[in-house]
């Protein structure tokens, strides 16, 4: 019984946790340099569950699509919240969405693959897979791969859910519970595993192209050689963007998995980045940012430290952060500085991931509500 007690312990520790009840006062000894609020909140049927990190919006097409904690698939207006679809299902998500055209793909901690058909407003098809699934999966090239938190990567046909193929990656004793979301690109599946490695496949043959360890176990007992890739990928300048949990942060050249740049910084959540800037908060809630193409710091604030960072945001001038307490704060893109900050909604404890269109900030609150966050 030891072994989940301390993984469960780890994830408490490296993922912001959206129920909790402690409220955080907002930082001090911060002149607000914009005026910084809700542009519109959204009533939707559900919230984005217990962690922040696994719940998300997707922002495409001048619309939002999410899928909230009770089955409730919906798509809306990105400049008023006005809904376009509803689809309520019977099925209790395990994590957020992701999209391809009308479909919409969702998982559950039973190891239901469910894909939703916004043109019908339907559940077009549902597979059963080998364990629970606890991200987003990868779309492309009328293909869907998913990773189980039993290690297997799957990948179907997204207009029927039939296997293609499949790969397995054995587990280490002790993992953060949780799985990356594997990518579609360049006619590949890029994937990451709780060993610390970051794979190439074929995406039609399954075929292994390369495979690159961004997350090194090393120490006396388990939980230091925790390793797994937990945050999710960033795919620009051909390069793709990895981090692992007590690993580093790596751009890994997309064609051949060779390292083009390291950086012992450990985190527990996703990178993100914009044209030459990567922004990442490692696991004591530092947030840096960093040259995309060589690694090297740009800045680094370490003001937030005591907030439980969730995944950095580009949000037109600023890096946006979101804290336990359900405060966005917004770091200068040149300086680092906190700028402006305000509550997501009403007082209460974090969301879902945070999504930009460069215009608004996007979060499914635990008040059920997605609210559109802006600045002038």
């Amino acid at each position: 019984m030891w072994k989940p007690m301390i993984a469960a312990a780890v994830v408490s520790a490296a993922l912001l946790q959206g129920c909790s009840t402690r409220l955080l006062p907002p930082p001090a000894g911060v002149d607000q340099q914009v005026y910084f609020d809700a542009h519109w909140r959204t009533k939707v049927n559900g919230d984005a569950g217990e962690q922040t990190e696994t719940f998300n919006i997707v922002a495409q097409d001048n619309s939002l699509t999410l899928v909230t904690n009770r089955g409730d698939v919906y798509e809306l207006e990105q400049s008023s919240g006005g809904q376009l679809v509803h689809v309520a299902t019977d099925f209790h998500p395990s994590a957020g969405v992701s999209r391809d055209g009308d479909k919409v793909f969702f998982g559950t901690y039973d190891g239901q693959l469910v894909a939703v058909s916004l043109a019908d407003s339907s559940v077009l098809w549902t597979k059963s897979l080998t364990s629970e699934i606890l991200s987003e999966t990868g779309n492309g090239q009328g293909r869907v791969a998913v990773i189980t938190g039993d290690g297997w990567l799957t990948v179907m046909d997204a207009a029927t859910g039939n296997t293609l193929w499949r790969d397995k990656e054995d587990l280490p004793a002790l993992t953060v519970r949780g799985t990356t979301a594997p990518v579609i690109v360049d006619g590949k599946v890029i994937a990451g595993f709780a060993t610390g490695k970051v794979k190439a496949y074929n995406l039609q043959t399954g075929d292994l192209i390369w495979e690159y360890a961004v997350g090194k176990p090393e120490g006396r007992y388990e939980i230091e050689r925790l390793s797994d890739v937990s945050g999710r990928f960033a795919v620009a300048n051909g390069l793709i963007y990895s981090v692992a949990y007590n690993g580093t942060v790596t751009a890994l050249a997309l064609q051949t998995g060779r390292p083009v740049w390291q950086r012992n910084i450990s985190s527990a959540v996703s990178v993100a980045v914009n044209g030459n800037e990567l922004a990442v908060v490692d696991q004591n809630n530092v947030v840096f940012s960093l040259n995309a193409r060589n690694g090297s710091t740009l800045w680094e604030n370490d003001s937030l430290k005591e907030r439980d960072l969730a995944s950095p945001v580009f949000y037109k001038d600023y890096v946006a952060v979101l804290d336990r307490g359900g405060w966005v704060h917004l770091l200068n893109r040149t300086s680092g500085a906190v700028e402006a900050w305000t509550l997501a909604d009403s007082k209460r404890p974090a969301g879902s991931r945070m999504v930009s269109n460069d215009e608004q900030l996007f979060i499914l609150t635990p008040t059920a509500n997605v609210t559109a966050l802006h600045y002038w």
